[in-house]
C-alpha cells in the first residue's frame, strides 16, 4: 500500500507539529509527502490512500489552493481529511464551511456505525473552521457543538475535525485498514 500525505501547513516548521506525527503512525507503509502548493501535476492515481493533514490556527493559506484538491475527487481510493483537511474535504463537496472555534479535549459522541472509532471518546481539538451540516456526509460522531467526523455517502471519503495524531492514534490506523 502506498499512502500520500498531504501538508496543508504554510511553513515547514509546522509540520513538525501536525505532519511528523501522523509519520510515526503510518511509517511502516510506503508514502510520500507533498506540500498543498504542489497539488496541480501530482498523479494521485499511484496512491492507495490520501490523508490531507491538518496545520496551525493562524495558517489559512490551503484556501487559496482549494481548487487543486478538487481532482481529488475523482481519485477513487479512500481519503481521510484531518482538521483543515476536513475542511477541505467539506469544500470539495460543495458543503458549506462555518466559522466555529473549537480548542482543547473534547468529548465526541459516535452517532451512527463508524469504520473508523467505536462508542464514545475525548479528543483534541483546534480548529476555527468546521461545518453545521452536511449533504454528502454521514454524520459519524459529534461534540456538543460541532460535527466531529464525516464519511461521504456513496465513496470511502473520511472526515475529523479533531486530531487524531495528538490522541486517538487508532483511527488513522483504522483509516488504514480499510
Amino acid at each position: 500500500m502506498k499512502i500520500l500525505l498531504i501538508s496543508t501547513c504554510k511553513e515547514k516548521l509546522s509540520e513538525y507539529e501536525f505532519v511528523k506525527p501522523i509519520i510515526e503512525i503510518i511509517k511502516s507503509f510506503d508514502y510520500d509527502i507533498i506540500n498543498y502548493r504542489n497539488l496541480e501535476t501530482l498523479d494521485f492515481q499511484i496512491y492507495d490512500k490520501v490523508i490531507i493533514c491538518g496545520t496551525s490556527l493562524q495558517d489559512n493559506d490551503y484556501l487559496n489552493y482549494l481548487f487543486d484538491f478538487n481532482r481529488l475527487k475523482n481519485h477513487g481510493k479512500e481519503i481521510l481529511g484531518i482538521c483543515s483537511g476536513f475542511q477541505i474535504i467539506c469544500s470539495m463537496f460543495d458543503e458549506e464551511i462555518i466559522v466555529q472555534e473549537e480548542i482543547g479535549m473534547i468529548n465526541v459522541e459516535t452517532q451512527i456505525k463508524n469504520p473508523l472509532a467505536s462508542g464514545n471518546f475525548q479528543a483534541y481539538n483546534m480548529h476555527n473552521f468546521s461545518v453545521d451540516e452536511v449533504t454528502s456526509f454521514n454524520v459519524l460522531a459529534k461534540s456538543e457543538n460541532t460535527i466531529q467526523m464525516i464519511s461521504h455517502k456513496k465513496i470511502n471519503v473520511f472526515g475529523v475535525s479533531f486530531h487524531p495524531e495528538v490522541r486517538n492514534q487508532e483511527i488513522i490506523t483504522n483509516f488504514l485498514l480499510i
